[in-house]
Parts: C-alpha cells; structure tokens; sequence
C-alpha cells in the first residue's frame, strides 16, 4: 500500500450545513504609505460580493477581484505611472542627442559643444533615474499595500466561514489555508507589480521608441517588426501552459505546508510510536511533488523570455540593412545610431510585457485559490431586529430542537427539549458521538438547528446579536487554547484590542488558584507562554482557562470535559476552582467523570440523539445498568 497519496487540497464549498454568520471584531493597522499618502481603508471592508461573484463565475476573470483593491491605490499608481512618462520623455531626448554626440566625435572636435551636450545628456540620465525608481518604489507601494488589504479581507472572510467549512471531513486544512494568505499572496504581489509596471510604464516606452524608429525610418521598422507576431503567439501558447504548471506547483506546495502543520504540532506522538521513519518517507514524497512542480514551472519561467530575445535578430537584421542604406546615402550615420538606440530600447518594454505576461499566468491560481476562501453563500442569520443582552438571568431552554450535519447526514439530535433554570448546574453525559458537543455548539450558535430553538431567559437566540450572545456564554473545554502572548493577554483575551483590565486578570487567577505559578514565572504576568502554551502543565493550561472564563464574568457557563486528562492532584485544583467558578451561574457541565457530574443539581443522559433525566441515586448507589453502555471514570 501506498504510504502517501497526494491530491489537491479541497478549496470549493464547505458541506452543505446550516450556516450561520460570525460577527468578528476588527481594527485594521495602516498599510505602507512612503509617500505620505492619504490612504483609503475601504479595501479593507469591501462588499464580498464582488470578489465572490467573480469566483463563483463560470469562467475566472483572474483580475476581477482585485479591481477594488487596486482602485483604493489610485494615487500612487497615479503618481508612479507620472513617474514613467517623464522617465520616457526624458529618454525619447536623450536618443537623438546620442546620434547628435556621435557625430560630434567626428573631426574637428567642437570641444564647447561637446560639454554642452554632456551636460544635457548627463541632466537627462539623472531625470529618468529619478524617474524610475520613483516610479518602481510607487507601484511597489501600491502592489504591497493592494495584498495587504487583500490579506485582511480574505482572513476575515476565513473567520466568517461555517464552523463545518473546518471540521467537515472534506473541509480545508489549516496549514493550506495559511499557505494561500502568505506565499500565495506574495505571489499575487509580483503579479500586480508586474501588470502596474507594463500597463503604462512599458506601454509609453515602446510607444515612445517605436514612433522615434518610423520617425527616422518606416520601411526600417517595419522590418524590424517582422519576428513580433510568430513571438506572440508563442509567448500566448507557453502562457497558458505557464498557468497549469503554476496551479499544480501551487497545490503541491499546499499540501507540503499542510502536512507540516499537522505533523510537528503532533512531534511527540511521532515519536512514541517510532514513526519517523514513515513520516520522513511521506515527508520525501511531498517534497519530490513539490520539487518536480516547482522545476517545471521554473524552465518554463526561463523559457518565455528567451523567446522575447528573438527581436534580437530584428536588431541584427536592422544593423545589416541600416549599414547598407548608409552606404548609399539614404540618411546618415547619425540618424543611423539614433535608429539602432530607439530599436535596443524597444527590447526592454517588450521584455517587461513578455515579464508581466508570465506573472500573470503564475499568480492566477493565486489569486483563484485565495478567493475561493471567500466564495461562500451563508445564510442570511443577522437580524436587523436582534437585540442586545444585558441583564442575563441565565434561563436556558432547548425547544424540540433537531439537529444534523450536512442535508444528508443522520440525526444527531431529535426532538431534544431541556430546560435549565437560571443559577441551576445540569450535567449531561452520555457515549461519545451522542451530540453533547453539539448542544454546547448550538447554545453558541456556531450553527443554527434544524428545527426547533434555542432560548435564552426566553429570547430565541437568532434574535439576539451574536457578540453580545457571546459575551455572556462562558466555555471551558478538555483542549485548552492557548494563543502566543503574554499570561495577562491570554487570561483577558476578549479585551486584547481594547484594552485588558490587569486588576480583573490577577483577580480571576487568584480565584482560579492560578496566581501561585503564574507569579512565579520570571516576568509574572507579562510572561510569554510560549506556542499553545508549551511552558505550563495541562493543569496549568486548565486553570488559566478558568481564569479567562472568570475574566469574561458570563452568566452561564459550559464546562465540556473541563477535568478529562488531568492527575488527581491538578484535578483537585482544578475541581476546586470549578466551583468557584460555578457560582450565582447556569451551568451546563459535560464530562465523564463522575465526581465532575455529581457537582450537578440534575443529570441528564444523551443517547442516539434523545435526553433522559437520570436519578442521582442512580449513580450514588452504583446503579449503571439504568445507564445503557455508559460508564464514568472515578
């Protein structure tokens, strides 16, 4: 058998669920202005339905989604394409002052107006270097700032997407979408900087060179044009074929960037089971699929300019026929080398455009596959009525709610109706896959439910703003995230943006019997805990959990396997700052163990989809045979 089997990333639509939309808190960051520009933001919240329209198109206009973005760069696009067309002017002067000089070399030197023309070719250099790079540094400005804003709005897009867009079984990896927003967008940055530079840039130079050539000499220019179109037309071909290429190299890099998201995160379970043997094998055939793609699109890369080189004999042959109408005296040697300078220079535009040709053909999958993130249709879930939160009492009723995953997919819930009273601990329990999770799930609507509602102190919950729904839920899950930052951001993570309240983050790791380790960590609170955490113990990470929830102060709270995985003594901490926790709060406690369900007022058992209030005695007096297969961990 086969120890790898590489396929492309699925980057098309999530299983058809029920969606819901994520409201997300934003505050952007200025993008590069080295010009002192006045910015426009209005990239950064631009309608999705433009970008999404043209990705869900029948044929992909490559350019389409990122006319927006370009158009809030107007003024330094605007300014760089200035730039060039002094550049050009400056450089169409110095052509005919290069033939003037060289006939001024001939005998008897004018030795004053030799230093005139010096002079004034030397002012003309030091214009259009100025004027180059100026207008290299402006569409490099823009290019960078149009992928920047291109970068904000698709990872915003990424955070609106259904939670079934991650976890479904053909839902996207991580690492690839990480992937798309930064090589693939750098990718994208050499494509706009590229179009920028040839639109009108290289257009205005080959204009300028090709009227100085049919100025001097028609019949000259339009032989020289003669390998143009047969050069066009290969350059259309291999383009094309540029394209796939880069789709392919493109996905193969994904999946090697994907792989290694999801294998050094898992290092010591590697490990432990002597596999890095087999890892380093799958390893090896990502990387030849990577390697072999990349060299393909890197020959062809190399090939295309080569053929743009072809004008080179029209060059040649110019040379040729130019020296034999000299020597017949048709026109001089000074109008001779001005002929030849203006033809030397058309080649670079053309070299651009062939250039800009490629980058395009190699950033269209770029810019596909970064927009087929946002290529989504939620269903509509903001209500122009919702309401805010405010005193929460903490009255939980699920009413006759089903539930399933996918149009196609099994009931997980059926009919289900619970009802939790405001200030009231219920536990749930039940086999694993029973939808314990996804009650927990639906009270945060991370979806909505097939039927049936959910209701807060008697609000359906698709009447209340998601933000402020959140706000007064509290989670407390087996996997604690951790996120790279400091103790006192990760404990008052909902205030990151706005501000964290040091007095409430110390007083919730002291209730949470946090304070003690935390405090002695070399810079306390201001410690860095490494990535996901890795410099605290699992009870540790629990703890500081507890202590975010208490940062939060919600109303009610979800415990989901809060003390699974844990020894006895951090369980006991952490039992201990549970309760704390628990108190003057609706608490929905999911879990296994069974001194963690007795901490409940009322036990209910979730089995193929359907609840059942099980009898406390039931489990004080031993009595699991009234619990079907379930058992509890003591």
């Amino acid at each position: 058998m086969s120890l790898i089997h590489l396929k492309p990333p699925y980057y098309g639509h999530s299983p058809p669920i029920r969606h819901h939309k994520l409201t997300v808190p934003y505050q952007s960051t200025k993008p590069i202005n080295i010009f002192n520009f006045p910015i426009s933001t209005s990239a950064l919240s631009i309608k999705s339905s433009s970008p999404r329209a043209a990705a869900n198109s029948g044929k992909f206009t490559s350019l389409a989604p990122l006319k927006p973005y370009l158009l809030s760069e107007w003024q330094p696009i605007l300014c760089g394409w200035i730039c060039s067309a002094i550049s050009v002017y400056s450089l169409s002067k110095i052509i005919p002052k290069v033939g003037k000089f060289s006939s001024l070399m001939n005998p008897p030197l004018d030795v004053l107006r030799l230093r005139e023309e010096c002079l004034v070719l030397g002012a003309l250099f030091v214009v259009r270097l100025i004027g180059n790079y100026l207008q290299q540094a402006l569409l490099w400005e823009a290019a960078l700032n149009c992928v920047y804003k291109m970068r904000v709005y698709v990872f915003r897009k990424v955070l609106q997407r259904d939670l079934g867009f991650f976890e479904g079984g053909s839902g996207i990896a991580a690492g690839d979408v990480a992937y798309r927003i930064t090589a693939e967008a750098s990718d994208v940055a050499d494509t706009v900087y590229s179009l920028l530079n040839t639109i009108v840039p290289s257009s205005l130079q080959l204009s300028a060179m090709a009227i100085q050539m049919l100025v001097i000499s028609p019949v000259l220019s339009l032989l020289s044009a003669l390998v143009i179109p047969l050069m066009g037309f290969m350059i259309g071909y291999l383009g094309e074929k540029l394209r796939d290429v880069s789709n392919k190299a493109q996905l193969a890099a994904a999946s090697l960037s994907s792989y290694l998201n999801e294998i050094l995160p898992s290092i010591l379970f590697v490990k432990a089971n002597n596999a890095e043997s087999c890892e380093s094998k799958r390893f090896q055939s990502l990387a030849f699929a990577d390697l072999s793609t990349t060299m393909g699109k890197k020959k062809l890369k190399a090939f295309i300019p080569q053929l743009v080189q072809a004008i080179y004999f029209g060059v040649l042959f110019t040379f040729c026929a130019g020296t034999l109408v000299v020597s017949k005296g048709a026109f001089d040697c000074s109008a001779m080398v001005s002929f030849v300078t203006s033809l030397v220079l058309l080649i670079s535009p053309i070299q651009d455009a062939g250039k800009a040709y490629n980058e395009l053909k190699q950033g269209e999958p770029a810019i596909q596959r970064l927009f087929n993130l946002t290529s989504f249709e939620p269903e509509e879930t903001v209500n122009p009525n919702a309401v805010d939160l405010h005193c929460v009492a903490g009255e939980v009723k699920y009413y006759n709610v089903s539930f399933r995953y996918g149009d196609n997919g099994p009931l997980v819930l059926k009919n289900l109706d619970l009802h939790i009273k405001s200030g009231e601990i219920v536990a749930l329990c039940g086999p694993s896959g029973g939808g314990k999770t996804t009650l927990v799930k639906l009270l945060l609507r991370l979806y909505d439910p097939l039927q049936g509602s959910v209701l807060i102190d008697g609000l359906d919950i698709r009447g209340i703003r998601l933000e402020s729904l959140r706000r007064h839920v509290g989670l407390v899950s087996q996997d604690t995230t951790l996120f790279s930052g400091t103790v006192a951001e990760n404990i008052g993570y909902r205030d990151r943006m706005t501000g964290i309240d040091m007095e409430r983050v110390k007083l919730a790791a002291r209730t949470a019997s946090a304070d003690e380790f935390i405090e002695s960590l070399p810079l306390s609170y201001e410690t860095n805990v490494g990535p996901r955490g890795s410099i605290f113990s699992g009870g540790q990470k629990q703890r500081i959990a507890i202590a975010r929830a208490l940062y939060q102060n919600p109303s009610i709270l979800i415990l989901d396997e809060a003390t699974s995985a844990l020894d006895s003594k951090s369980e006991l901490l952490v039992r201990q700052a549970l309760q704390r926790l628990m108190q003057d709060r609706t608490v929905l406690v999911i879990a296994h163990r069974l001194e963690t369900v007795l901490m409940a007022e009322r036990i209910f058992l979730l089995e193929d989809g359907c609840l059942r209030e099980v009898p406390r005695s039931a489990l004080l007096d031993g009595q699991n045979g009234s619990l079907g297969s379930l058992s509890f961990t003591i």
